[in-house]
């Protein structure tokens, strides 16, 4: 009887190489999981690689651009710094983690297509999606993203409009501003908010009743730990020459 030997990572990655990406997924009881013998670092590796080299498809000034050249989409700075860091496991391991959704000028509802890369997903929008409805977007399936350093502590920014006050509020999953709304019926969670202290000169951690609010883009709620700290005060910390450890506030 032939003795059964493990297959190298070596050889996983070089059969990665020749077979299509979809074709190493089908584990789960969804079936859009990465197959457990492609569960391997030379594997990720490949796909980290594969993402960053994507990237090369959007210019210098932000701009996609079809591959039949006749469209292009003005990829908003948010979405594509937050593109350009790397790949979580779970964004690997799900064969789907990134969809685009639009409005159908039809019907009037907003639709979902799903997508193995977000650079895949920009040339649907470039092509199809961005043409019928100029706020189309991507959104994460798999991974919330922090608010973008420049904009850190800006968030919510509120507006005066009209006479009325409009708030917007950073979406991890959407990668962009967007205006939350309260979930209907009114529906309410206790959670950890930044308070200013007048005698302490800096934010204490308080817990605080809080409304229910989603994103109409993606339905991201206000629970979501990502969310909440994106969306308040960010504190530069300064500390003496030579202390190695932080006294906890």
């Amino acid at each position: 009887m032939a003795r059964k030997t493990k297959a190298s990572p070596r050889k996983i990655r070089g059969q990665a190489k020749k077979i299509r990406r979809s074709e190493m997924y089908g584990s789960g009881a969804s079936g859009h999981l990465l197959q457990g013998k492609y569960n391997t670092d030379p594997v990720y590796a490949w796909f980290q690689k594969h993402h960053v080299t994507s990237s090369k498809v959007v210019d210098d000034d932000g701009v996609y651009h079809s591959k039949s050249g006749k469209f292009e989409w003005k990829v908003p700075s948010s979405v594509l710094w937050c593109l350009h860091t790397p790949l979580t496991t779970n964004q690997m391991n799900n064969q789907y983690a990134w969809y685009v959704t639009w409005v159908s000028p039809r019907t009037g509802q907003r639709l979902r297509k799903y997508f193995m890369s977000p650079w895949v997903a920009m040339e649907f929008i470039a092509a199809k999606a961005g043409r019928v409805d100029p706020h189309a977007a991507i959104v994460s399936r798999s991974r919330p993203y922090y608010v973008i350093p420049k904009h850190r502590g800006r968030f919510p920014i509120r507006q005066q409009v009209g006479g009325r006050t409009i708030t917007w509020y950073w979406c991890p999953l959407c990668m962009q501003p967007r205006r939350f709304r309260a979930v209907r019926p009114l529906q309410e969670f206790f959670a950890v908010v930044k308070v200013w202290n007048e005698e302490k000169g800096h934010y204490v951690p308080k817990d605080r009743k809080l409304r229910l609010l989603h994103c109409e883009y993606c339905g991201c709620t206000n629970r979501d730990s990502v969310f909440r700290r994106s969306n308040q005060p960010w504190e530069v910390r300064k500390f003496k020459k030579g202390a190695r450890r932080a006294r906890r506030r």
